[in-house]
């Protein structure tokens, strides 16, 4: 087993480029592994902090209905209808993985480009820009509508004008 300062001497070897990899490499395993199990419960306790509710009907009599992909499904008595914890999230009916949502939030927050956080993230940009979307929607159901108002000013305009 290598001893801490040999690892320290490696590290200083690797030259800025290399430790931005390993630095980049240990966020993720470390930081974003513990950090997403923490936000599944956390989802997991908002969707029954007013008790186990239908997300369709909004009936209280929900049960469980076994798992899929070690996911818990839930089924309504009223209206037959099975979800799971993470139904009309914006992360339901994504194969990616939850790190992959925490990270493009980062991206987001950062302010980051569609295309930048689609690099990022390692995922295509039309997937960038959906998911980009489902933010917004979701901060925007969470935060309430509201309304911009204020003054806009324009400094230029250009149009193409053809005499042909």
């Amino acid at each position: 087993m290598p001893s801490v300062e040999s690892v320290k001497k490696d590290l200083e070897a690797l030259g800025t480029t290399g430790q931005e990899e390993i630095l980049a490499y240990l966020e993720e395993v470390i930081v974003l592994g513990s950090f997403a199990t923490e936000v599944t419960n956390e989802v997991k306790e908002n969707r029954f902090s007013k008790g186990k509710v239908c997300p369709c009907c909004g009936h209280d009599e929900v049960s469980r209905y076994g798992k899929f992909n070690n996911k818990q499904r839930y089924i309504c008595k009223s209206c037959r209808k099975t979800f799971t914890d993470f139904t009309r999230s914006p992360r339901y009916n994504s194969k990616k993985d939850i790190k992959k949502w925490i990270l493009y939030s980062k991206c987001m927050i950062n302010g980051y480009s569609i295309r930048k956080c689609a690099e990022v993230v390692e995922i295509s940009v039309p997937t960038s820009f959906y998911w980009r979307h489902k933010f917004l929607d979701a901060i925007r159901v969470y935060m309430g509508i509201g309304h911009v108002g204020g003054v806009i000013e324009v400094d230029e305009a250009f149009f193409r004008e053809s005499f042909k």
